[in-house]
């Protein structure tokens, strides 16, 4: 008896619930594996299957089911039988479809299909109304469903790198989103349901083919960062530059970190002094609970800031040119310096001055979010 048929022999007589299969060389799924119905999570993960068995189906105890980075073309249609799923992750195959029994995962709350060849997705995909997260990034996109819309429990759509060049009115109703990246597609409007979208706090938009944006993307309050890099934009929507440059934000007393020692930062005045007298390891700027910060190293036009919050870590790059959208945001320097707002012919990329540093310092005070009057490119 070889190691694989030990670990199925072995599962098989504990009444395991878990079996880890990642990374072996698997071609193929032994029979074997049926007998072990009392399983709820199967990771095969970086094998080397280019098809799965009709039999897979039988294993209905099953909660999570790890597949990706393997070779599949197609799912079986049996799939749609294990309706415990709560995870599903088929990331890194190559699926050119998917079968409408995936309707049927209906307690699925994370499902991955990145990295794959999908053109189309099934209308039954509307049915999984308990998905919190999706990602359909990195495949081959044309349109999506109108019952995507229907998914109404998603915090987090990821579309990144397909080619949409349109969006169904219904993403509007996606009103749990918190996260939206449509990036790298060939968007060349967006719809005015985006603007119900109110729990956004991070929309990815770069890299589509976008001349303007709806004035609607101004109701969206909770925005913390927008990327809008390597469109075709000349102006934005009044009601988004006035959300960006933080009017709609409350101030409130920050945290100041300097050597170790804190201070309460609650006024102008009390910021200044404090930038008055900032040593060469620069100052910390916190929120009071502490879910973002802001670096602050001043050193004449050599100046630079740093701004943690939302899981981002950003870099200052430079002042924004006349008519590029303020607090601009790229994800890599390759993208900073390609795009004709991020590149000018006489501003030193990354340079700001101290007085700009300053001001940042003091839109932070006042609003509470990642200062506007710079652009960031994300820390390498």
């Amino acid at each position: 008896m070889d190691w694989f048929d030990e670990q199925i022999e072995t599962a098989r007589r504990t009444g395991t619930s878990s079996l880890n299969l990642t990374g072996i060389g698997l071609a193929r799924l032994p029979g074997s594996l049926q007998s072990l119905t009392a399983l709820a999570r199967l990771d095969l993960g970086r094998n080397q299957l280019s098809a799965l068995p009709e039999w897979l189906g039988s294993l209905t105890a099953l909660t999570r089911l790890d597949l990706w980075g393997n070779q599949l073309t197609a799912l079986p249609e049996s799939l749609g039988n294990l309706t415990a799923l709560t995870r599903l992750d088929l990331w890194g195959n190559q699926l050119t479809a998917l079968p409408e029994s995936l309707g049927n995962l209906t307690a699925l709350t994370r499902l991955s299909l990145g990295g794959n060849q999908l053109t189309a997705l099934p209308e039954s995909l509307g049915n999984l109304t308990a998905l919190t997260r999706l990602s359909l990034s990195a495949n081959r996109l044309i349109q999506l469903p109108a019952r995507l819309g229907n998914l109404t429990a998603l915090t987090w759509l990821d579309l990144v790198g397909n080619r949409l060049s349109a969006l169904p009115e219904s993403l509007g109703n996606l009103t749990a989103l918190t996260r939206l990246s449509l990036g790298r597609n060939q968007l060349s409007a967006l719809p005015e349901s985006l603007g119900n979208l109110t729990a956004l706090t991070r929309i990815d938009l770069a890299g589509n083919q976008l001349s303007a944006l709806p004035e609607s993307l101004g109701n969206l309050k909770a925005l913390t960062r927008i990327d809008l890099a390597g469109n075709q934009l000349s102006a934005l929507p009044e009601s988004l530059v006035g959300l960006l440059a933080g009017e709609h934000v409350a101030s409130a007393p920050l945290q100041a970190w300097i050597d170790g020692t804190r201070t309460t930062v609650a006024s102008p005045a009390a910021l200044d002094a404090i930038l008055e007298h900032v040593p060469p390891g620069g100052v910390g700027l916190s929120s009071v609970d502490s879910t973002c910060s802001l670096f602050i190293s001043l050193s004449g036009n050599h100046s630079a800031l740093m701004w943690e919050g939302d899981g981002d870590v950003m870099l200052s790059w430079g002042p924004p040119p006349p008519g590029a959208p303020p607090g601009l945001t790229v994800a890599d320097l390759q993208d900073a310096l390609s795009d004709p707002w991020f590149t000018t012919d006489d501003t030193e990329p990354m340079a700001i001055t101290e007085e700009q540093a300053r001001r940042a310092g003091h839109e932070f005070l006042r609003t509470g979010r990642r200062p506007a009057n710079v652009q960031w490119i994300d820390k390498p």
